[in-house]
């Protein structure tokens, strides 16, 4: 097997093969695998700010991708905390590649990337110990989104 590289781009620099594979792999696990109805794509994929963070091999080029936005005006995090300049979400991994430390890696290349900066994300629960071996805290009640116990994780800034 092939070491995933890790690539990232804003929506302007996508390739079509890029964003067809991107688009496959969300599809994939959120619309087939875990059966969410409710629209990916929401319009902030396009946005100016978006980072599109991708792992793939040269036999498959997307294996593992997130998604990097600025937070909603009201974004959650922890009382007292600094606001998030940051939100992590639309993390997959092929069913595949699962166990390969895949999104570990794209996670840990966002933190690189931008570890200054206050980041959030909202985890499924079952996975939020990846996070939390990246920085990331639990807060707030596990709530439900679609159909998926989910928890709020908050990285502060550096």
């Amino acid at each position: 097997m092939s070491e995933h590289s890790v690539r990232r781009a804003r929506w302007e620099h996508l390739t079509t093969d890029e964003l067809y594979d991107v688009v496959r792999l969300r599809n994939r696990v959120f619309a087939l695998e875990q059966r969410v109805s409710a629209e990916d794509f929401d319009g902030r994929d396009r946005e100016p700010d978006t980072e599109h963070w991708w792992a793939g091999t040269a036999e498959a080029p997307v294996v593992g991708y997130l998604r990097l936005v600025r937070p909603a005006p009201h974004e959650a995090h922890p009382a007292g905390a600094a606001a998030p300049t940051r939100v992590i979400g639309r993390v997959a991994t092929h069913p595949d590649h699962r166990g390969q430390g895949v999104a570990g890696s794209l996670v840990a290349a966002v933190v690189a990337a931008h570890g200054r900066d206050a980041i959030v994300l909202h985890a499924q629960q079952y996975v939020a110990g990846l996070y939390e071996r990246h920085g990331f805290a639990r807060f707030g009640a596990p709530y439900d989104e679609a159909g998926i116990t989910h928890v709020g994780m908050y990285r502060p800034g550096a």
